[in-house]
């Protein structure tokens, strides 16, 4: 069943119009997050900024809507807005002397009674810091639900449902879906290139869609000029460059972190041997990582390192033209040195480190 068959229940409602066009089902991803609210009450969704996190908890919430009485969406990127926030439930709840309630007792008034009754779900936007959420929770134990969108994967003590990019059948049918073509070679071709990033495809079908450009033609100057395509807005104000603005602002004012991820983006291959970055401090380059994991701009696998395809561009088109030969030295240096440990003949592994057109 979709959203659109299901009206809003009765009671208090907040979510916003779904006006976007839903790339796939992921029916996986809302079963685990129904799972996981049945069995915690909580569930994070974690992931790379455009990977679709706060789409797909709206999504949930227009599917189970006849399951609760109460659905409030939450900005929760700072105390500030969180606060506002609880005020407006306090109101939207009229509860006693709403209109006197300042910020710190809106707060413990909703809490208190969310945490007496069930039937509600909170909807906890762009969350960065889960440590922040924390005093705003209510008690779930008699039946309330909390969703939490954050590009921050840690929370601990608690099951996180992890997001990233949907299938490839879903890219493909999706930009052949937008694009009113039947060209499925070039969109599994283009759906490579950006990785199945749920916002880079949706940033490709607009582009497509409203310069006629054919799918073919897209993913050949995709190819030529990926940082371009990716930075250049179209009918939607978030491009997957803007996107990530704010986290990678984050990561270039810690050292080690930057550095990390500046070579990461000049390594070709899409998982990273920790054992070929063994040069560098391991106590450096867990502090390295525990940054970049913080923004999903990393991602840990049993003795490897990856880093989204994607990200890899935008990182190397806004490096300097002197830190980027820096880089890609550093790069084939380690690809050269460590042919045991990737794919491919030396040849290969060398012309996989070029840096992009500019």
């Amino acid at each position: 069943m979709s959203h659109s068959e299901v009206p809003p229940p009765p009671g208090i409602w907040s979510v916003p119009a779904w006006t976007g066009r839903n790339l796939a089902a992921r029916d996986a991803l809302l079963a685990e997050i129904g799972a996981t609210l049945a069995k915690r009450g909580m569930a994070p969704l974690c992931g790379l900024g455009g990977t679709g996190k706060t789409k797909l908890a709206i999504e949930y919430a227009y599917r189970n809507a006849s399951a609760y009485d109460i659905v409030f969406m939450i900005d929760g990127q700072s105390s500030a807005t969180m606060d506002a926030a609880f005020v407006a439930l306090a109101a939207e709840m009229r509860l006693p002397d709403n209109e006197q309630l300042d910020a710190s007792r809106a707060v413990a008034a909703v809490r208190n009674r969310l945490g007496r009754r069930g039937r509600w779900l909170l909807l906890f936007d762009g969350v960065r810091d889960p440590v922040e959420v924390e005093p705003y929770v209510p008690s779930v134990s008699h039946g309330g639900h909390i969703l939490a969108t954050s590009q921050n994967p840690i929370w601990r003590g608690l099951t996180t449902v992890n997001v990233r990019g949907i299938e490839r059948a879903e890219s493909v049918n999706f930009l052949l879906r937008r694009t009113g073509e039947t060209d499925a070679e070039a969109a599994d071709a283009l759906a490579e290139e950006l990785g199945d990033l749920p916002l880079a495809l949706a940033q490709a079908g607009a582009y497509i869609e409203e310069t006629g450009r054919p799918l073919a033609e897209y993913l050949a100057l995709f190819r030529q000029r990926p940082a371009a395509l990716l930075e250049r807005p179209v009918s939607f104000p978030v491009t997957v460059a803007t996107a990530w603005e704010s986290a990678l602002a984050a990561v270039f004012s810690h050292q080690a972190a930057a550095e990390l991820l500046s070579l990461c983006s000049f390594l070709p291959m899409d998982a990273i041997p920790r054992r070929a970055l063994s040069e560098y401090d391991p106590l450096a380059l867990d502090d390295a990582i525990a940054m970049l994991r913080l923004h999903s701009l990393i991602e840990v696998r049993p003795h490897a390192l990856s880093v989204h395809r994607l990200v890899k561009i935008v990182v190397r088109n806004q490096l300097r033209r002197d830190d980027r030969r820096q880089w890609m030295e550093a790069a084939r240096r380690i690809v050269q040195a460590s042919g045991r440990f990737f794919p491919g003949t030396e040849e290969e592994r060398e012309g996989r480190t070029e840096p992009d057109s500019p």
